[in-house]
């Protein structure tokens, strides 16, 4: 029986609840995580990711998600008093616990914090194991689709509706091929941005023969092609669900779809908790 010491990750990165979300934006980005601990001394209090960035800021009201970063403190956007588990609770468990709480990490807590399991923990653990499964026998049916051209505000706003944390971009038409893939923690940090907009640098000519002189900046608003995760990544049914989670680890998704000619769902994270919380042990 594999315990859950065996795989979680540490050392685990903190935050106190008064440091700003600049300081936890950075200090996710150069230890390459979507987690930070939230702590009060020795004391526990909460926890923040990538995808609380986006979804509370997404949510906040304007007068304060208009302010800067290096001045909203933490503990606005962080969840508080975070799931614990013991190091010595068995995998299953744990994705037991996730999937029933709808969450997608869980604190390792022995008299102080250990560590820090998450789903990408267990993904890399399905690996190991000797799952004979298809990517057909395990998969979710839905998957939402956009245009590439569709606005970060709307894909937040569509994700929000159907409770769905991907979507599948498209070239622009029903019919288009499939071009990319965003994940909402993809939008954790655009999403701060209050106008979701760019600059665009454009020039002119004072003639017209003459050379590019004149330059400004428009701006624009931020779409999905600027966030998305491409070449896209996809498996199919038949193939082996060790393999596709292979693909996960390897670049880090939290799910891939599963297209046969046509999109037909996708293979997540999700699907393999389930697995591992009803494997024996």
């Amino acid at each position: 029986m594999t315990e859950v010491g065996e795989i979680m990750s540490s050392p685990v990165f903190a935050v106190s609840m008064s440091d700003n979300l600049a300081r936890a934006r950075n200090l996710m980005l150069r230890n390459g995580v979507s987690r930070l601990v939230v702590m009060d001394g020795e004391d526990l209090k909460g926890i923040v990711t990538k995808k609380d960035l986006a979804a509370r800021l997404n949510q906040a009201e304007p007068q304060w998600r208009r302010r800067p970063l290096d001045s909203i403190p933490v503990e606005i956007v962080m969840t508080p008093n975070p799931i614990t588990v013991t190091s010595n609770i068995p995998v299953q468990e744990a994705a037991a616990l996730m999937l029933e709480n709808e969450i997608s990490s869980l604190i390792v807590f022995d008299d102080r914090v250990k560590g820090i399991v998450t789903k990408h923990d267990l993904v890399k653990f399905f690996t190991l194991l000797g799952c004979n499964l298809r990517v057909g026998d395990m998969m979710s049916s839905n998957m939402l689709k956009v245009s590439r051209h569709h606005t970060i505000n709307s894909i937040m706003d569509l994700m929000d509706e159907n409770e769905a944390e991907n979507v599948i971009v498209t070239d622009g038409l029903e019919t288009s091929p499939y071009v990319g893939f965003i994940n909402m923690a993809d939008l954790g940090f655009v999403e701060i941005n209050p106008r979701h907009v760019k600059d665009i640098k454009e020039t002119r000519k004072e003639s017209y023969a003459g050379q590019k002189k004149y330059r400004h900046f428009r701006e624009a608003m931020i779409v999905a092609e600027d966030v998305m995760s491409t070449p896209l990544a996809s498996v199919k049914r038949e193939d082996k669900a060790v393999d596709a989670a292979r693909i996960m680890v390897d670049n880090n998704y939290d799910a891939l779809p599963v297209i046969n000619g046509e999109l037909t769902g996708q293979f997540n994270y999700m699907n393999i908790l389930k697995w591992l919380s009803e494997a024996p042990e």
